[in-house]
């Protein structure tokens, strides 16, 4: 008969390999708000402070909370078997996402948690005592201590609800209190910016949920602009497959860049961040997961960079499309990328179209020709010789003073700062304010000149 070894994994050594899936704060954060949506709450806070000279952070719900053996249950490692069939809208999976990505970021990990019938119970898994003790030990408080741990972490409850609360946060080690503030309002400042993103949906849904930063409301931040003049909604898709679920494809259209207002161009990250972030954006169950890029079934294109599609894709196809436990990547099976190659090509198109569009409103005024040369594919900008204005100009100058002119024009159309400008409409377009000049008050002042 074969001998049966265990070897289960050393808790030492274990533990620092949980702590370096790859999670960043944002997306370990992300992962424990999760939690909180499946737990159906209405308002969800996010506090980082500092406590005893030392960054904690806390987040609160007001969800269904836990009994005391569910609370002890959760703190297990893997909890729950990713093929169970789930709630449409657990946005769970692994069951280890709350203790890996706290793992991540902190040494200390504390659940308080209260169900609609019973006091607060609380729980800690402090890994500096786990890698003492080389074992898996979690610490259960009692009343009193959960008393006290909601006292020092200013926790109240309603009827129900649950605190997580991260101490001991490495990325935080080794900053003096002077220092700290400033950088944890800065990681606040790039968190709110995420959750608005990726949990836009929940916001703003029938079931809209609050969310609360450092007490703060969080407004949401739609995608794909919906709401401003200029977008333009494609054609939509759904389709079941064969394991179960209907996946639903939408086609969007941002407005062009001289419809968005600054805060609309700061959101999405800049002009040059709308190129990048061009391409599909998937939802799990209402989560966005992925937020841009054509996995390989176009490229990226300044003339494309409007265009959007949306992806809604259930739990319930969690194996076939690989998501993983941060459930931030995944894989896009072969028949639902051969609709999507199809489906692409609208929103491409209209984008070009937008652009190709706004190109020849800016090619048709008095003052600039355009001179496209089709043989050596050369593009060059000159000063239209035709405009009414200069032409006026010219016949109050005497032979000299308008060649002279003429001459300061064809170096002026040669010197046109284009890097200068390229560089400016991809970062800062709304900066840039061209019917601040008046061209009739610049002839004039140049005929004063010449008059001279």
């Amino acid at each position: 008969m074969p001998e049966h070894i265990d070897l289960s994994p050393n808790p030492k050594s274990h533990i620092k390999t949980l702590a370096r899936i790859g999670y960043n704060l944002n997306s370990a954060i992300s992962d424990i708000i999760d939690n909180s949506v499946t737990a159906e709450s209405n308002n969800i806070y996010t506090e980082i402070d500092i406590i005893d000279e030392k960054a904690v952070l806390i987040i609160l719900d007001d969800g269904y909370g836990m009994t005391p053996e569910t609370l002890i249950d959760s703190m297990r490692i893997g909890c729950k078997d990713p093929a169970d069939i789930r709630n449409e809208f657990d946005l769970g999976r692994f069951g280890s996402g709350m203790k890996m990505a706290s793992f991540s970021q902190a040494r200390k990990l504390t659940v308080i948690s209260k169900d609609s019938s019973s006091k607060p119970q609380s729980a800690t898994w402090d890994l500096d005592l786990v890698e003492h003790e080389n074992a898996w030990k979690l610490i259960k408080h009692s009343e009193v201590e959960t008393n006290d741990l909601c006292s020092k972490f200013n926790i109240q409850f309603g009827k129900q609800g649950t605190a997580i609360i991260w101490e001991n946060i490495g990325k935080y080690d080794g900053y003096p209190v002077s220092e700290l503030q400033a950088v944890l309002g800065q990681d606040l400042t790039n968190l709110k910016s995420y959750v608005r993103l990726h949990f836009h949906k929940f916001m703003e849904g029938k079931r809209a949920i609050n969310f609360y930063f450092n007490y703060q409301k969080l407004e949401h931040f739609d995608p794909f602009l919906r709401s401003r003049s200029g977008y333009q909604e494609g054609p939509s898709q759904k389709f079941r497959v064969k394991k179960g679920g209907s996946i639903e494809l939408r086609v969007h259209i941002l407005p062009h860049e001289s419809k968005l207002t600054k805060s609309d161009l700061a959101k999405l990250g800049g002009t040059d961040q709308i190129t990048a972030n061009q391409g599909l954006y998937v939802y799990r169950a209402n989560r966005l997961i992925i937020s841009g890029g054509w996995f390989g079934l176009t490229r990226l294109s300044q003339l494309g960079k409007l265009a959007r599609v949306e992806v809604n894709v259930p739990t319930s196809l969690d194996e076939e499309w690989s998501t993983d436990v941060k459930k931030s990547s995944l894989e896009i099976p072969h028949k639902v990328k051969a609709k999507l190659k199809q489906l692409i090509r609208e929103p491409i198109k209209r984008s070009q179209k937008t652009y190709r569009y706004r190109g020849r409103l800016e090619e048709a005024n008095a003052f600039w020709k355009v001179n496209e040369n089709e043989r050596d594919k050369s593009i060059s900008y000159e000063i239209a010789k035709d405009n009414t204005l200069l032409k006026h100009l010219l016949s109050t100058l005497n032979n000299e003073q308008a060649s002279t002119l003429i001459e300061y024009l064809k170096n002026l159309s040669a010197e046109i700062p284009i890097h200068h400008i390229y560089e400016k409409m991809s970062s800062e377009p709304n900066q840039i304010n061209q019917n601040d000049i008046s061209y009739t008050d610049l002839l004039e002042g140049l005929k004063k000149l010449w008059n001279k």
